[in-house]
């Protein structure tokens, strides 16, 4: 027996050392592979997974840090939806702005987006960057993978007025330039509800640019319907008194930094009520500018064809009934987002052109209740570093926990702990149980879910996950209340059996003592 155990060892070492020796060998193989090999197997990977290959040979290192590389694989990157809420004073309790990212199973997450802070306000995404604005002198512009960060000192500070929505942010393709936009808001004409000026500030340059516009513009259209950018150019909706729709696209090119205006669609008003002219919203769809129009549980989507000739084609009309859309972008490849008054959020799969939403295929995600304000942006992670634009910003990667110290985020943030604490003691009271339910002999199942791990120290849940386990919890203590009512019943009936058997005894002993 010792001899076999002993050969069987050797075996085991030799084979060991032979995988030890065959991982160099491998390691080589992979870094002697020409260069173009290389790249096409790391653009097949997850942005993670790239993250964690920097550094392991010069070559991939190389690769990944190449802004080229990173443009090329947000080009195969999967578009999700990144939605964005708002910090609001709801409840009696004061709420933190949070973003839900959902992964590719389209599925939310548990945890708290590190670089935004619980005072954020999301403005916009452009490949894999976000620009977030707060009330602090500064905006930030965030990837939210990587974790990098960048403070730009605002253009206008202590702005009474200023507002997250009169900020946007885009990308042109071919100068590769990432840009800032602010449009400033006119303080003494018409009232503050239009801008006659976009302050631009191009990331790596030193100071922000005025441009102005030809004509004053309306700032209530921008904060209603928004902003996007599709290929270098940025579309907005502004009102057109002469045309029928009231209404017209505004394209500013920013590589040229020129405007121009694009008619809506040509079709016969007769065939629309046009009672609300608030009703036009401007999105993206399959990265083509799009406006759509909502008229009675209907909505009508057209996409531009050609900006020189202005010609528009349908691309949905979609029956909604009462389900609602959230702004800038609700469309995802061949998925509408949608949302009921009762705050649930769905995903709809689009079929073709005309489609009648059917209540029975709708695919509920979650409950936002009792959140309000939300937006949808098309998100991507992305390798793009912020480093290459260091000029003007300052770098880095966000404090642990920063904006969470402040006071007014102590009730939110003595939940979060109170709701740790209730874990674990249900954690404990499992063991008691099981400990207690030895003792007396009996076999007892605990049926009760799996909370997750919620370490304070290292990162907080979003609301969405604290709701959850408030659930969870919810249903473990009943589960256990159920365990311990048996336990507590059966403990009493042995009791009583042994006062019984105590009393008969006792009987017996009083009747043998009378009859002698």
């Amino acid at each position: 027996m010792r001899c076999g155990r002993s050969g069987r060892s050797q075996e085991q070492t030799m084979a060991s050392k032979k995988a030890l020796a065959m991982q160099p060998s491998k390691k080589i193989c992979m870094t002697l592979l020409p260069q173009d090999i290389v790249e096409l197997i790391l653009l097949r990977l997850p942005v993670s997974t790239l993250l964690r290959c920097r550094g392991v040979c010069k070559q991939w290192d190389g690769i990944i840090r190449d802004p080229q590389f990173a443009m090329a694989h947000i080009q195969r990157a999967p578009r999700r939806p990144l939605f964005f809420f708002q910090r609001e004073n709801l409840v009696h309790l004061l709420y933190p702005s949070e973003a839900i990212l959902f992964d590719e199973a389209w599925s939310p997450p548990k945890w708290v987006v590190p670089v935004i802070e619980p005072d954020d306000f999301l403005c916009a995404s452009c490949n894999g960057l976000i620009c977030l604005y707060s009330d602090k002198s500064t905006i930030k512009i965030a990837n939210l993978a990587t974790g990098e960060c960048m403070h730009l000192v605002k253009p206008v500070r202590n702005s009474k007025t200023d507002h997250f929505s009169y900020y946007s942010f885009g990308f042109h393709p071919v100068t590769k330039q990432y840009k800032v936009m602010h449009f400033l808001r006119d303080e003494h004409l018409h009232v503050g509800t239009s801008f006659s000026i976009i302050q631009v500030y191009t990331l790596g340059d030193e100071k922000w640019r005025d441009v102005r516009t030809p004509q004053a513009l309306s700032l209530r259209c921008v904060e209603r319907s928004g902003v996007v950018n599709v290929d270098g150019a940025m579309y907005w909706l502004t009102e057109d008194e002469e045309s029928v729709w009231k209404h017209a696209v505004v394209t500013f090119d920013l590589s040229e930094e020129l405007f121009q205006w694009l008619q809506l669609p040509a079709v016969d008003p007769a065939n629309y009520v046009l009672r609300d002219p608030d009703q036009w919203l401007i999105t993206e769809v399959d990265s083509n500018v799009s406006v759509s129009y909502y008229e009675t549980g209907k909505l009508h989507i057209w996409t531009i064809d050609s900006k020189i000739e202005q010609s528009w084609s349908q691309k949905y009309n979609i029956r909604l009934s009462m389900l609602e859309v959230p702004g800038p972008h609700w469309i995802c490849g061949d998925k509408i987002i949608l949302h009921d008054f009762n705050k649930n959020l769905y995903f709809y799969e689009l079929m073709g052109k005309n489609s009648e939403i059917e209540s029975s295929k709708l695919v509920k995600q979650l409950r936002f209740s009792p959140r309000n304000n939300m937006q949808c942006f098309m998100f991507v992670k992305s390798l793009v570093r912020l480093d290459a634009f260091r000029k003007a910003g300052v770098v880095r990667r966000p404090k642990r926990r920063e904006g969470w110290k402040l006071k007014k985020w102590e009730v939110w943030m003595d939940r979060l702990h109170r709701l740790e604490n209730h874990c674990r003691s249900i954690h404990d009271m499992k063991h008691k149980i099981y400990e207690n339910a030895d003792k007396m002999g009996m076999e007892i199942k605990l049926d009760l879910q799996q909370t997750p791990d919620l370490d304070s120290s290292l990162r907080l849940i979003n609301w969405l996950e604290y709701r959850r386990v408030l659930e969870i919890l919810c249903v473990n203590l009943d589960n256990m209340h159920e365990v311990l009512t048996v336990m507590n019943n059966t403990t009493g009936a042995a009791h009583n059996k042994e006062s019984h058997v105590a009393d008969q005894g006792t009987s017996s002993s009083a009747v043998g003592i009378s009859g002698s």
